[in-house]
């Protein structure tokens, strides 16, 4: 059995499980390498931005030219290194709603791929930390002990609360609590509306990321049967022809400039993340026969949905300057004083701010946070988009889901991700509140395709992000509420000044919202798992349609977007996918 570009989240977690089992003998191709001990990636106040951006950690993928975007390229950081994105995101560890995940089924032949049939793997990859408290306003003990019941006792990932807060954060809970948003305190049970204290993929004993890396690789490293090599890229899978399918034999890959190949005898398993998968099945003949024609790759199966549907979350941030002292992580770069006694606490005992980050979430359908005028414009706009868009089966029972959504209010459709600190070229000495204003579920589909049957040459990623109306609209009215909540009490009582102006108009912040606008780091869907008939790629068992033994197990088989940071769901499918092929 091989994993082919595997060393990531979910990656090394099906290769830890599935080498429990000594009768596994398991290889792992990897591109990077594993960076044990590195604090870029393990101390917490580090992840923003941490490794991305670096060579060393990052593939530094990026899209073409946005024209929603005003014709911006966009980055889009992709982990390569043990661990991948799983060492690259900003720690957040949440689930989306149950609603969500039962859609899911609806795409499938299983009815095992729903809320129901995931929740004991979600469990099964974490430890949560026991006995801490919940400190957000609007939690009851009710709640805080609910919470702490979604994990099992040994899971590779130990996932916790943080242990210190900026003490803005009471304020901002406050405020949205006094806008009618109420505090969600055990938001992993299925429901996600409100405002919550995420937890974060933290181990508070080390104080460090805990992600795929030194969680499940570090538990399985010295088993006979698991066999890895870093420095690899994987350039092709070797498939045979058997009756009326293709078998999996082999891959080819490179270290430096030698090219070798590597035989399975059992089955491949390509676990290349969102944008690596689709390019790796179209290097090998899987795809739209006319695209592999196009850079002279001969079509081995026709599969003409490998690489489309790309969704992703979009965000456009907001920064309030705040009154002067407040306790915020920006006291790290204003003040070197403060900066060395945190360093040395984190020394000493792995705690303070170093080990800290921010972890206020709010996840809300437009009911709450759009007068009843611009739901029925927002609707309007879904509705003339979708009209006028070609949609695939695919896409159009996805729109049903999403008008359904929007309909009912029962959904999360936008995210406000709270920072306090400034991200956008904050001025020396000042401390700031910045927010994420961000769409959960999009409109826009995108792509990820090869253009050159070179493997090393960079995939094309095409997000056509904010091509359609209800998109920047989304944003818009999620922009202009948190410019509501800065001047509501008391937040608005710690305020100094807001960026962009509350005072600015539409038809300005629509353009700055083009301006500014970036990704979520949440892409998925470009190997769906649906049937074949709506435009599949693999089918409920992850198995590529058209071959035997080739299977893909990481987020570009998600058949749709959910209102969730990802990694959470990431690790259970890979759990969900060692139970699989294990039976």
């Amino acid at each position: 059995m091989l994993l082919s570009e595997s060393g990531g989240t979910a990656g090394l977690a099906l290769a830890a499980r599935l080498t429990e089992d000594s009768t596994y003998k398991v290889g792992v191709i990897e591109a990077g390498i594993y960076h044990e001990g590195d604090p870029t990636l393990l101390i917490p106040e580090f992840s923003l931005p941490g490794g991305q951006g670096n060579a060393s950690y990052d593939w530094l993928l990026e899209t073409i030219p946005q024209p929603g975007a005003n014709k911006r390229i966009i980055q889009q950081p992709r982990g390569k290194m043990m661990g991948g994105s799983s060492g690259l995101n900003l720690l957040a560890w949440n689930r989306a709603s149950r609603l969500e995940y039962d859609a899911w089924s609806t795409f499938s032949d299983s009815s095992g791929w729903s809320w129901a049939g995931l929740k004991q793997y979600f469990a099964k990859s974490q430890t949560i930390k026991q006995g801490q408290v919940n400190p957000f306003p609007g939690v009851s003990p009710k709640q805080s002990a609910a919470s702490f019941t979604h994990g099992s006792a040994n899971g590779p990932i130990n996932v916790s609360y943080n242990d210190i807060y900026s003490d803005i954060v009471p304020t901002y809970v406050k405020t949205w609590n006094n806008l009618g948003i109420q505090t969600n305190g055990d938001a992993d049970s299925g429901t996600t509306i409100g405002t919550y204290n995420s937890r974060m993929s933290v181990d508070r004993t080390k104080g460090i990321r805990s992600y795929s890396a030194n969680g499940y690789f570090a538990q399985s490293c010295s088993r006979p049967n698991l066999h890895v090599i870093t420095g690899a890229e994987a350039t092709k899978i070797l498939l045979k022809k058997i009756s009326s399918k293709y078998t999996a034999t082999g891959v080819t890959y490179t270290v430096g400039s030698k090219t070798f190949t590597v035989n399975a005898s059992r089955e491949i398993i390509l676990s290349a993340g969102t944008a690596k998968t689709p390019q790796l099945l179209e290097l090998s003949g899987i795809g739209n026969p006319a695209l592999l024609k196009s850079v002279g790759i001969k079509s081995l199966i026709d599969l003409p949905q490998v690489g489309e549907n790309l969704q992703e979350h979009v965000f456009s941030i907001v920064e309030f300057e705040l009154n002067p002292g407040h306790q915020t992580f920006d006291q790290l770069t204003n003040n070197q004083t403060f900066l060395a006694q945190q360093t040395a606490l984190y020394d000493t005992n792995h705690t303070g701010w170093l080990a800290a980050n921010d972890a206020a979430l709010a996840f809300l359908p437009f009911q709450s946070i759009a007068s009843a005028a611009n739901q029925r414009a927002l609707l309007a706009a879904f509705d003339s988009h979708v009209e006028a868009y070609k949609s695939t089966p695919l896409q159009s029972v996805q729109y049903q889901f999403q008008r359904d959504w929007i309909l009912k209010g029962n959904v999360p459709i936008t995210e406000s991700i709270m920072f306090s600190r400034g991200l956008v070229s904050p001025a020396a000495g000042q401390s700031y509140l910045t927010m994420l204003a961000g769409a959960q579920h999009p409109l826009a589909r995108g792509s990820i395709h090869i253009n050159s049957s070179v493997p090393t040459a960079p995939p094309v990623i095409n997000g056509n992000y904010l091509d359609n109306d209800f998109d920047v609209q989304t944003i818009l009215q999620n922009v202009k509420f948190l410019l509501k909540l800065a001047q509501a009490p008391p937040l608005s009582l710690i305020v100094k000044s807001v960026t962009p102006a509350a005072n600015t108009s539409d038809a300005d912040l629509i353009q700055w919202i083009r301006n500014t606008v970036s990704v979520g780091d949440h892409i998925l869907d470009t190997a769906a798992m649906a049937t074949q008939q709506l435009g599949g790629v693999v089918d409920s068992k992850l198995i590529v349609y058209g071959t035997n033994n080739l299977r893909v197990v990481d987020a570009s088989i998600m058949p749709f977007s959910i209102a969730a940071h990802l990694q959470s769901t990431v690790y259970a499918i890979a759990e969900k996918a060692a139970t699989l092929i294990t039976g």
